[in-house]
C-alpha cells in the first residue's frame, strides 16, 4: 500500500498546461498505437481541488502492441507500470520537479475511456456537481489520508452515481477529437 499522504489542493491553472506539455513529449512516441491522448482525472476540471497528479488517458488502437514498448516508455519517458486494472494499462512517472504523472493506455474498444472523458465533461458542465465532487474528495483524504485504496473507495458510490447522471444527460457527450 502506497503511504504517501493524500492530499487535496485548491485547482492551479498551470495543471492544464503540464498536461499539454506531458502530452506533446509523448505524441510522438505514443501516435502510432493511439487515437487520442487526453487529460482525465480532477486536474483536468476547471475549479476543481485534487490531488496534484496529472492523469493522462490514451486511447490505444492496439494494446497488445503497447506491452512491447513498456520497456522504451520506461527508458526514454521514465513511465514504470503499477498494474493492470482490467483490459488495461496503468503507468506512473515522477519527473525531476516531483510532478506526478498516470499514464492510463487503454483499448479502443473498451468503454472506460469514454466513461472517463463523460465523467470530465460532466464535471466541467455542472459546477455544483464538481464542487460537491470536491467535498467528498476532501472527506475522503481527511478519512484515509495514506491509505489510497480507502480514498478511491470511499469516493467510488458518488462517482457512480455522477457517471450515471452523465450517462442520462444528453447535452452532455464525449468530445470529439
Amino acid at each position: 500500500m502506497d503511504e504517501t499522504p493524500i492530499t487535496i489542493r485548491e485547482y492551479d491553472p498551470t495543471w492544464a498546461e503540464t498536461f499539454e506539455a506531458e502530452r506533446e513529449r509523448l505524441e510522438t512516441f505514443l501516435e502510432s498505437r493511439t487515437s487520442r491522448i487526453e487529460h482525465v482525472g480532477s486536474t483536468a476540471v476547471e475549479g476543481l481541488g485534487a490531488k496534484p497528479v496529472i492523469d493522462v488517458l490514451a486511447v490505444v488502437t492496439d494494446l497488445p502492441g503497447a506491452w512491447g514498448d513498456l520497456d522504451n516508455l520506461a527508458t526514454f519517458y521514465g513511465y514504470e507500470l503499477s498494474h493492470i486494472p482490467g483490459d488495461w494499462l496503468f503507468l506512473q512517472r515522477t519527473d525531476d520537479s516531483g510532478q506526478l504523472y498516470n499514464l492510463h493506455l487503454i483499448q479502443e474498444s473498451d468503454d472506460q475511456w469514454r466513461d472517463d472523458l463523460l465523467f470530465r465533461e460532466y464535471l466541467r458542465a455542472n459546477p455544483d456537481v464538481r464542487d460537491e465532487y470536491e467535498a467528498v474528495k476532501r472527506e475522503a483524504a481527511e478519512s484515509h489520508p495514506s491509505d489510497i485504496t480507502a480514498y478511491n473507495a470511499a469516493k467510488d458510490e458518488f462517482c457512480r452515481s455522477v457517471l450515471s447522471r452523465a450517462k442520462s444527460d444528453e447535452s452532455v457527450t464525449v468530445p470529439d477529437e
